[in-house]
């Protein structure tokens, strides 16, 4: 994947996050507040952002926070205070130009207003079972857990939330969730889209520890490919995956220091 196509965090963010993985990863390290992050780049209109909740803490209450915001993360940094929490110190605070809630366990179709029409991400699915998004089409497969599990809710490990806004004019938009690839209806309407930019804003709060982008746009990597394929054939857990690829060390001449590495039902040579 090419540096211009990766999804990122933005370098600025709360004191207890740490970006790893050329900033697709976000950890919380310590407590259960100041873990805000931003998208590195404003969202476009029915751009899919898309993270995967990759580990939990037990001991919280609350879960990961999770919208759209007017407000610069450059210009937030430069005010010399990141605020502790999403909910109520940016969302609460910046009425009319954050709009932020938090994900629940029954966060599913809590925000269908009309159970009778289809929902934006279904009117958006063409063929082969791609969805149509602002930055090109993207696998369907791909917004729901990398994990199968029926039972899984929003805020489980393997979980895959995203966000998206759709314009219903041209100045305005609606903002939807994307739950385990389920549209979650319009939870905001009437977002004035086109008075400034729209950076994604995700609170690590409460439960949720450690999230990831899904890089739905461009050719993913091969450890991220590999990775995916792994966990769809539940053969190992993430965090034995994860160790697994970190034995993916390059020395000083760019070789791998692992020739072979088994994935799926073949191996995947590295040259």
């Amino acid at each position: 994947m090419s540096p211009g196509t990766v999804t990122r965090f933005h370098r600025f963010h709360g004191e207890n996050i740490v970006l790893s993985e050329d900033n697709t990863v976000a950890y919380r390290k310590e407590s259960f507040a100041n873990a805000l992050t931003f998208s590195e780049k404003p969202l476009q209109p029915r751009e899919i952002f898309l993270v995967e909740i990759e580990q939990n803490e037990t001991g919280w209450s609350g879960h990961m926070r999770l919208g759209l915001t007017q407000l610069d993360p450059h210009t937030i940094h430069e005010s010399g205070i990141i605020p502790k929490y999403a909910l109520p110190d940016l969302g609460l605070k910046n009425i009319g130009s954050s709009w932020i809630y938090g994900i629940s366990k029954a966060c599913n179709r809590v925000f269908q207003y009309n159970h009778n029409r289809l929902t934006s991400l279904d009117m958006l699915i063409g063929e082969n079972n791609t969805v149509k998004t602002g930055k090109g089409h993207v696998p369907l497969h791909m917004l729901r857990p990398s994990k199968p599990n029926v039972g899984i809710s929003a805020t489980d490990t393997f979980s895959r939330v995203g966000i998206m806004y759709i314009p219903t004019s041209d100045r305005e938009a609606n903002m939807h969730y994307i739950i385990n690839g389920e549209d979650q209806g319009a939870c905001v309407k009437h977002i004035p889209y086109t008075e400034a930019p729209l950076h994604v804003v995700i609170d690590v709060y409460g439960t949720t520890k450690k999230i990831r982008i899904i890089q739905l746009y461009g050719v993913p990597t091969l450890q991220s490919a590999c990775r995916d394929a792994i966990l769809q054939k539940k053969l190992i857990s993430s965090l034995e995956i994860n160790i697994l690829l970190s034995l993916l060390k390059y020395t000083g001449n760019k070789r791998p220091v692992y020739t072979y590495f088994t994935c799926d039902h073949g191996i995947l040579a590295y040259n």
